[in-house]
Parts: structure tokens; sequence; C-alpha cells
């Protein structure tokens, strides 16, 4: 850093020259490099982490929108802010199960070829607010092989956390068939089984048609509460609702 010798102080940029005033004294030194260029950020192996983890990120977002149409009709009524956050962070995961490619390189599509990678997909919350084991008191049964999810001797007014409003309780299943590999998918849902919050016990069975396809099964269970307006039947706001991801299968 050199001195200014002149009648008069400088202050400011010029050019690549910063001219400063510090205790009275006017001095102006070159600016220095700063920032990364591009070439820099591509060649250098100091940014390979990086690099490795933002290629693998991007991977898992373009899946993570497919995971969420898997069951669109029920994440439409149950979810959460933080949804599409938290299954990018799950296809993150899951692809760190890859262990046949390097940081960079590893795919979704080998993580869940491995049972660790598809049993983190089971429980998945489209609203995390409301989770399934919270809202439903009793355990379901999951028939994988028929497409039918089972709940025995079922009490809707004390095996279910209503909220305040609601007046009636909607159960429904929906059974997708996800190849993750070519990037397509089919999904058969339940008919719907609404019941009153005074519903005598029963037993409720929900069956979806075969989704075409053999590759990977997941069956998603929907739970959605209204509330009795007249005549009709009005869902509460979806952070009432639970919509979860309860079994897989490879048929």
């Amino acid at each position: 850093m050199a001195k200014v010798i002149a009648p008069f102080q400088i202050q400011g940029t010029l050019d690549d020259l910063n001219f400063v005033v510090a205790d009275g004294i006017n001095y102006v030194r070159k600016k220095g490099k700063t920032g990364v260029t591009s070439k820099d950020f591509k060649n250098n192996p100091i940014f390979d982490p990086i690099r490795n983890q933002g290629k693998e990120l991007g991977h898992c977002s373009k899946k993570a929108f497919q995971f969420r149409q898997l069951a669109a009709r029920f994440n439409k009524l149950a979810k959460d802010g933080s949804v599409a956050g938290r299954i990018n962070k799950l296809l993150l995961e899951i692809l760190q199960e890859d262990t046949t490619q390097p940081k960079g390189e590893r795919t979704l599509i080998e993580g869940l070829k491995t049972d660790e990678g598809k049993e983190a997909l089971l429980f998945f919350e489209s609203n995390k607010l409301r989770p399934m084991r919270q809202v439903l008191k009793i355990k379901e049964q999951c028939l994988v092989e028929t497409q039918t999810v089972v709940l025995e001797n079922f009490i809707a007014k004390e095996q279910l956390d209503w909220p305040e409003e609601a007046t009636h309780v909607v159960f429904a299943a929906a059974t997708a068939n996800w190849n993750f590999e070519k990037e397509t998918f089919d999904t058969c849902y339940s008919t719907d089984c609404i019941l009153d919050k005074e519903s005598e016990k029963q037993t409720i069975t929900l069956t979806t048609e075969k989704p075409k396809g053999d590759q990977l099964h997941l069956t998603f269970l929907f739970i959605g509460f209204m509330k009795q307006d007249r005549k009709k039947h009005v869902f509460l706001h979806r952070k009432y609702n639970t919509a979860t991801c309860i079994a897989y299968h490879i048929p």
C-alpha cells in the first residue's frame, strides 16, 4: 500500500486502485483479485465436493417431483409447506445407499434397489404436522398382495385425533407402481370411506385395483377430516389431514 502525496485527499475507487484515508494519511492500493471464476470452479479440485453434491442434489430434485405425483390426489388435501424440501432430503439420503459409484456419480436408481433405500420411503408424511401414528390410534393391516388396507373394529370417535371443527372423516388408500428407472408410474385409488364422528364400531376395508407394472409398488393411506355444511361435507384445511406411505412391495 502506498501513500498519496497531493495537496488534497482522495477517497474511492479508480479503475483497479482503491484510495483510502486512515489516521489522516491518504493511501492507495491495488484491488486484489476476488471471487471465483467459472473456469476456476470447474477445474479446481478443491471444489469437487461442492460440484458432486450439486450434481446429486439436482438428480434427486427431478425424481422428487415424480414422487410427489404418485399420490397426488392425497397430497393436494394433506401437506405442509416443507414437503418438497423434505422429499429432496429423503431421496438424497436414499441415493447415498448407492455403493456402486463414487460421490457425484451415485444415482437414486441404485439406491432404491437396496432394501435400506426402499425402507426409507416408509412412513414418509406429506403433512409432518399430522403424522399418521398420532392421528390414527390403532394399527392398520396392509395386505400388499391384494392392494388392501384394513382397520379392524374401528371406533371413529375414540381411535382418531379429531380436529375441533371436524364432524366426519374420510379414509382412502392408493397403490402406485413406480418405475423409477424409466421415470413412469401408475396409481390406483380406492373408493372413499366416509364416517361421521359418532359412527358405530366397524371394520373398514380399502381396496384398489392393481396398478400397471411390476416394479416398486407403494401403498399410501389418506385420512382427511371434514365438517358438515348443510348438506355438504367440506374438507378442513390440508394442515389437519394425513397422507402417508405405509408399505412397499415388489410383485
